[in-house]
């Protein structure tokens, strides 16, 4: 689904080491009548001469950041399922969609590109390749790949209206005191006589923010919630974006609601209309 959002009202200014083992994620919790989703989690793939324990470590941050963000029920990472087989290993684990992929090292970071398989049809519904330069760059990658995994189900996303609007922290690994983020420090660190990239600036975000309303229209609510979770994830890309709590249909009349004491900021939301277009291919479209 392609969602447009637009903005409607602006308030008033006022050698490596062998890693350590790691822990196998516990499913998480259903969500009651959702049917939450079964996800399946391979062990991403690795050159040959790099431990192939890496792979299973970016699997581990998929797994985590998968259950603790919650909507899904994550299976125990397996080994040594080969990739022909990854379809058909799912199909006995009863998983709906399996995620999988590869990673090389590059520079002070990784390359890592990762798919996410319907299970049923084979087919794939999302790919994406990505530079990270550590943890918080890969659970962000998980992120994404949940969103798709839940919209493409149509399972209704949780709100984000309380919380950090930020990637949750992988657990440390087999309950030590050694965290993911030092399994991977070499990783991140690149391999000895590789150059070294000059590393990207961040860019600033601005100090104006964006206040994310509801999005609101005649369609099911859990439509409205993508729409929403999709227009909050995208204006904070490049703005320090906050969920309201606020819900309302009339954004000039409730500004000073939404706003508080966060005066110098723009409120933004949407109207998502649905018509249903095609002939033989009928299927909704959204605006």
């Amino acid at each position: 689904m392609l969602f447009a959002c637009a903005l409607l009202v602006a308030a008033t200014p006022k050698p490596l080491p062998t890693p350590a083992t790691l822990r196998t994620p516990t499913p998480g919790p259903s969500l009651p009548g959702t049917g939450a989703p079964v996800v399946l989690i391979y062990p991403f793939e690795a050159p040959s001469d790099m431990d192939p324990r890496y792979g299973a470590a970016i699997a581990q941050i998929y797994g985590q950041v998968m259950t603790q963000t919650g909507g899904l029920t994550v299976l125990a990472i397996p080994t040594g399922i080969k990739r022909e087989d990854y379809q058909k290993f799912a199909r006995v684990q009863h998983a709906d969609y399996y995620v999988s992929g590869y990673i090389q090292p590059i520079g002070q970071g990784a390359a890592i590109v990762a798919q996410v398989v319907d299970v049923a049809s084979d087919i794939s519904v999302y790919s994406t390749t990505a530079q990270v330069t550590g943890v918080e760059d890969v659970a962000s990658q998980a992120l994404n790949a949940r969103t798709v995994i839940l919209e493409a189900s149509g399972v209704s996303r949780p709100e984000l209206n309380a919380g950090p609007a930020t990637s949750p922290t992988p657990e440390n690994s087999n309950g030590s005191s050694v965290p993911i983020s030092n399994v991977l420090t070499d990783l991140f660190k690149g391999k000895k006589g590789k150059p070294t990239p000059a590393p990207t600036p961040t860019p600033l975000k601005p100090l104006r923010g964006m206040l994310v309303v509801r999005v609101t229209g005649n369609v099911p609510a859990n439509v409205i919630n993508v729409a929403t979770d999709d227009l909050y994830r995208a204006l904070n890309a490049h703005y320090n974006a906050t969920m309201s709590s606020i819900t309302t249909t009339d954004l000039t009349k409730s500004a000073d609601s939404v706003c508080g004491t966060q005066r110098n900021n723009t409120i933004a939301s949407g109207v998502l209309t649905v018509t249903h277009v095609g002939g033989f291919r009928a299927h909704d479209a959204y605006a």
